[in-house]
Protein backbone atom coordinates (compact mmCIF):
# COMPACT_ATOMS: atom_id res chain seq x y z
CA UNK A 1 0.00 0.00 0.00
CA UNK A 2 3.03 2.71 0.61
CA UNK A 3 4.27 1.63 -2.88
CA UNK A 4 1.74 2.12 -4.98
CA UNK A 5 2.32 5.14 -7.22
CA UNK A 6 0.88 8.77 -6.68
CA UNK A 7 -2.74 9.06 -7.38
CA UNK A 8 -2.91 9.86 -11.36
CA UNK A 9 -4.98 12.72 -10.13
CA UNK A 10 -1.75 14.28 -9.55
CA UNK A 11 -0.09 13.15 -12.30
CA UNK A 12 -2.44 14.26 -15.35
CA UNK A 13 -1.44 17.16 -16.99
CA UNK A 14 -2.46 20.97 -16.25
CA UNK A 15 -6.31 21.90 -17.62
CA UNK A 16 -6.06 22.67 -21.11
CA UNK A 17 -7.53 26.02 -20.14
CA UNK A 18 -4.07 26.87 -19.21
CA UNK A 19 -2.41 25.55 -22.14
CA UNK A 20 -4.49 27.19 -24.72
CA UNK A 21 -2.53 30.21 -26.42
CA UNK A 22 -3.47 33.80 -25.34
CA UNK A 23 -6.64 35.02 -26.94
CA UNK A 24 -6.16 35.94 -31.06
CA UNK A 25 -7.36 39.94 -29.72
CA UNK A 26 -4.12 40.86 -28.44
CA UNK A 27 -2.22 38.52 -30.97
CA UNK A 28 -4.00 40.47 -34.13
CA UNK A 29 -2.30 42.89 -36.13
CA UNK A 30 -2.30 47.05 -35.83
CA UNK A 31 -5.18 48.36 -37.24
CA UNK A 32 -4.64 48.52 -40.82
CA UNK A 33 -5.54 52.23 -40.58
CA UNK A 34 -1.93 52.64 -39.43
CA UNK A 35 -0.23 50.31 -42.14
CA UNK A 36 -1.65 51.84 -45.00
CA UNK A 37 0.75 53.74 -47.18
CA UNK A 38 0.70 57.72 -47.50
CA UNK A 39 -1.64 59.13 -49.66
CA UNK A 40 -1.15 58.74 -52.76
CA UNK A 41 -0.68 62.78 -53.20
CA UNK A 42 2.22 62.52 -51.62
CA UNK A 43 3.65 59.87 -53.65
CA UNK A 44 2.57 60.84 -56.75
CA UNK A 45 5.21 62.56 -59.14
CA UNK A 46 6.29 65.89 -59.70
CA UNK A 47 4.32 68.00 -62.00
CA UNK A 48 5.09 67.05 -65.36
CA UNK A 49 5.46 70.47 -66.28
CA UNK A 50 8.15 70.43 -64.70
CA UNK A 51 9.76 67.52 -66.16
CA UNK A 52 8.71 68.61 -69.79
CA UNK A 53 12.43 69.47 -71.84
CA UNK A 54 13.10 73.12 -72.67
CA UNK A 55 10.90 74.61 -75.30
CA UNK A 56 11.75 73.11 -79.04
CA UNK A 57 12.72 77.05 -79.90
CA UNK A 58 15.71 76.56 -77.58
CA UNK A 59 16.83 73.48 -78.97
CA UNK A 60 16.54 73.80 -82.22
CA UNK A 61 19.80 74.23 -84.17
Amino acid sequence: EEEKPKPAEEEKPKPVEEEKPKPVEEEKPKPTEEEKPKPAEEEKPKPVEEEKPKPAEEEKP
